[in-house]
């Protein structure tokens, strides 16, 4: 079964060494659809990836293949609730 899962990353000063490189790839898994989501902390210490996987074992294999390394063992937590995208204070336009 596939579900949503998110993982926190814990950066320290390796993403600022090579933030080109990291957005470039992140943003490339981003349009193939390998990745949901993402963002990093304003300090650049922590970033944290959503993504598609069928079990915890996919969604670790596949934060192992991210372009940025992780300071520690990534946190790789299955969500049972995610909303990304309603604009609650908008409605959609719709043209005919």
């Amino acid at each position: 079964m596939i579900s949503i899962y998110i993982a926190e990353i814990e950066l320290g000063d390796r993403l600022t060494r090579s933030i080109e490189f990291s957005s470039a790839g992140m943003n490339r898994l981003l349009a193939e659809g390998t990745i949901q989501t993402y963002g990093v902390s304003k300090d650049n210490s922590r970033m944290w990836v959503t993504f598609l996987a069928g079990s915890e074992l996919e969604a670790k294999e596949l934060v192992a293949k991210l372009p940025v390394q992780s300071v520690t063992d990534p946190i790789v937590t299955p969500l049972s609730t995610y909303n990304q995208s309603i604009d609650l204070r908008f409605p959609a336009i719709i043209w005919n």
